[in-house]
């Protein structure tokens, strides 16, 4: 029996910060932390806040994905990915007003399916239009550049 969501429901997550660069958050009863690199005043323990908003990019493509390839019907026995975010610093340090930290995205997708070329395309357009991160990011202007391949 498939999982009916909710029309709309709560995410809650609540934090503390550890030190001036680390922070512990907690979700459904999972702790996820953050941190900085030691150059930036962190431990370089944890991802930083900025890896994890990218990472928040794969699983999200991942969770998305899958789901629609069910409703697509395509065989997809794997998928392994590949982010880059060229972050522009300027809007952080006050050198100059920008319209997005991060005007560029690079994001891989390469697949592990028999699927076609035209089957793939259709694959990525529909996730791009229903991954809530993907969503999000393009409509804070980032420009997603995606590149989805057959392995």
């Amino acid at each position: 029996m498939a999982h009916v969501m909710p029309d709309l429901f709560k995410i809650d997550v609540t934090g503390h910060a550890v030190s001036d660069a680390r922070t512990e958050m907690v979700a459904r009863g999972k702790v996820v932390t953050t941190d900085e690199p030691i150059e930036r005043g962190g431990t370089d323990l944890f991802a930083t806040p900025l890896e994890t908003m990218l990472s928040s990019l794969l699983g999200c493509t991942n969770v998305i994905a899958n789901y629609v390839a069910g409703l697509l019907k395509m065989d997809v026995r794997g998928m392994e990915f590949d982010v880059c975010g060229h972050f522009d610093t300027r809007g952080v340090f006050g050198k100059a007003e920008i319209g997005t930290p991060f005007p560029v995205i690079e994001l891989t997708v390469t697949l592990d399916t028999n699927a076609d070329d035209a089957q793939i395309a259709k694959l990525a357009e529909i996730v791009g239009q229903k991954c809530p991160v993907s969503v999000l990011l393009r409509r804070a202007g980032c420009e997603i550049q995606e590149n989805w391949v057959r392995k």
